[in-house]
């Protein structure tokens, strides 16, 4: 549900002016939407590791790749 509910209001495209160089590249994608969980989880860290599935080592290594400060 979380991720359907991002996907709706991340993905909306101008219908007036659709074009393909307003559409996020995959990086952007992830970048944000981590934004997005840690926000909506307060900024904890391992609950976003979880609906993310994924070990908090590799939550942490996103976020030094995306330059996210903790």
């Amino acid at each position: 549900m979380i991720r359907t509910k991002y996907l709706y209001y991340y993905l909306t495209i101008d219908k007036k002016n659709p074009s393909m160089d307003n559409l996020p590249n995959l990086d952007d994608l992830k970048k944000d939407y981590i934004r997005y969980l840690l926000k909506l989880t307060d900024y904890n860290v391992k609950e976003t590791a979880q609906i993310l599935n994924i070990s908090l080592t590799a939550l942490y290594k996103k976020l030094d790749r995306y330059n996210f400060r903790h």
